[in-house]
């Protein structure tokens, strides 16, 4: 198992034990305040737990390398478990606003709430801290599960801030009504994060297009271009967990042979490494036509029948062109 994963699988059990523990002195506060904003809160973090728990599970599974059935591994599992998260904050959404109205109806008065601040205040350090190593250890080793979890974790924290804000100003004007009606605010910021996180599993799941990432792409090959790398079209990337799969059509001189070509796939495949990370690349080699001659940068061309003026750039735009642009292009 690489570094990267048992990384990300070391991240997976702090989630969970952190998690837990901040239920449990969320709960505590509950009880002792009977407060519905910090009830809110509470219920946030029991997601959190069921959350922990599938992240690991997906960050389990991803780990596992490609095999005959799943030939691109096992890492769009994160995509699912992220997806499920954004659900299941969703539901803890209506359950808040649910008490919420109840708490407004019955105009329950909370008790204790010094006692409670002070639990809520611990409990949101813990998660602050937690949140952001989650989202630095799910960025640096590429985690969607992660990444999602730690938005999740730190969403958290700034519900137990509105919480805290509105349990003090209850307790500074002793007017009860302001803490349901917090705890319906809360709802309303938890109910947008879990749609977020949904939104983003399923761009995962449907591999919807990474600008940033083609854009990354598109720079390396045209920072390490060779001579015989004419032009680049119809590059694709794809997020499966931590890896990523691309591949593209690179324009070569057609008088190439299977050697050559040989080793600009492994050029192209050794410089987007970084990016590509444990996933895969796959070069479409097409052969050079007369058009593309002038933007063509090869010395001793035997088949050349035009004079070089400039070379064609490789930047983003290019990169994603189809071959019907392309031919546009060359007209």
């Amino acid at each position: 198992m690489g570094a990267d994963r048992q990384e990300r699988l070391r991240a997976g059990w702090a989630s969970a034990a952190v998690g837990a523990s901040v239920f449990a002195v969320k709960l505590a506060a509950w009880i002792v305040t009977g407060s519905t904003a910090v009830f809110a809160d509470a219920m946030e973090s029991v997601v959190n737990v069921v959350a922990a728990a599938l992240l690991l599970v997906s960050l389990y599974v991803a780990s596992r390398p490609a095999d005959e059935g799943h030939p691109y591994g096992h890492g769009k599992i994160e995509y699912f478990s992220a997806g499920i998260e954004g659900a299941l904050i969703a539901v803890a959404a209506v359950l808040i606003a649910v008490e919420s109205v109840g708490a407004l109806i019955s105009g329950a008065s909370p008790q204790r709430i010094g006692l409670g601040l002070g639990l809520v205040v611990a409990a949101s350090v813990a998660n602050a801290l937690l949140g952001v190593y989650l989202l630095r250890t799910g960025r640096r080793t590429h985690s969607a599960a992660l990444v999602a979890d730690g938005k999740h974790v730190l969403a958290d924290v700034w519900t137990s801030a509105g919480v805290i804000v509105g349990m003090a100003a209850v307790w500074a004007t002793g007017w009860a009504r302001l803490d349901p009606l917090v705890a319906l605010v809360v709802a309303a910021h938890v109910l947008r994060e879990g749609w977020l996180l949904a939104k983003d599993a399923a761009a995962g799941l449907m591999d919807a297009a990474d600008t940033d990432l083609l854009e990354r792409l598109a720079t390396t090959l045209g920072e390490q271009r060779q001579e015989g790398w004419i032009d680049v079209h119809g590059l694709r990337a794809w997020r499966a967990g931590a890896d990523v799969h691309a591949d593209l059509h690179l324009v070569v001189p057609r008088y190439y042979d299977a050697d050559q070509l040989h080793g600009i796939h492994d050029a192209v495949e050794h410089a987007l490494r970084n990016d590509v990370r444990a996933g895969d690349v796959v070069v479409h080699f097409d052969p050079c036509r007369p058009p593309y001659c002038k933007g063509c940068a090869m010395e001793d061309c035997p088949v050349r029948s035009a004079v070089f003026k400039s070379r064609l750039p490789l930047d983003r735009s290019q990169a994603v062109r189809e071959d019907s642009a392309v031919e546009l292009q060359l007209e």
